[in-house]
């Protein structure tokens, strides 16, 4: 006889809909739109330049091929395509982009205008010097490593960041319920402010917020740009 009716269990759909709900929120924000504020990456981009770590993609070595990158982090890291992994590369790449680039693109990279840039056959890339500042010491148990998708290899949960990325080169995402939209500031004023707050631990939440403040001065944006109003 066919059992298999009595194997259903019923659910309240106003239950399981909240639940599923905040699941898939949950799943979107931590894997996917929003930036880890440790290391103000989001998943894609730290594997990219993880695995462009671990293939020897550094900025003592010559450039590699994109393709090389982005085929050593999907088969690794990230198996979600190729055409989001090499566009995550490229943005790490774009000096208008990014603040702060963290990838040393060599060949077609685009343009401001929006023009897209070269294959992945064509152009070639590795680790810029203030990229490498992120992985610094990542050997050395200075954060957690998980197994990557399959078991095969570990992969970091977050980069040992030694500066703010995540203020250094802002970053935005849409998520689900939530979004972020972070702008860029300067290098040198975030220092000052991170030596200030290590020096002076012991200020109160208004002397410290006026303190940074009075260091970084606002937003820096790779492109400049206009106060208006």
């Amino acid at each position: 006889p066919d059992d298999s009716l009595d194997r259903i269990e019923p659910v309240d759909i106003q239950q399981e809909m909240q639940r599923s709900y905040i699941d898939y929120a949950m799943s979107v924000i931590v894997g996917r739109a929003l930036p880890e504020v440790r290391d103000g990456l989001k998943p894609v981009h730290r594997r990219v330049l993880y695995a462009m770590f671990d293939s020897g993609f550094r900025p003592d070595r010559g450039h590699a091929k994109s393709a090389r990158s982005v085929a050593e982090t999907m088969g690794n890291y990230h198996p979600h395509g190729d055409v989001s992994i090499y566009d995550t590369l490229v943005r790490m790449a774009q000096p208008w982009s990014l603040r702060y680039p963290l990838v040393d693109g060599q060949g077609n990279f685009g343009s401001p205008g929006n023009d897209p840039p070269a294959a992945m056959r064509y152009t070639e890339a590795r680790l810029t010097p203030l990229a490498m500042e992120m992985l610094r010491e990542i050997d050395e148990e200075t954060v957690d490593f998980i197994p990557n998708y399959d078991g095969r290899v570990q992969e970091p949960t977050v980069l040992p960041s030694r500066f703010p990325n995540l203020l250094a080169n802002g970053s935005g995402g849409i998520a689900v319920g939530m979004a972020t939209n972070i702008p860029p500031h300067n290098l040198r004023e975030l220092a000052d402010a991170v030596f200030w707050a290590l020096e002076n631990h012991d200020a109160d939440e208004e002397e410290t917020l006026a303190a940074v403040m009075g260091r970084v001065k606002g937003p820096d944006f790779p492109t400049a740009g206009l106060i208006v109003g």
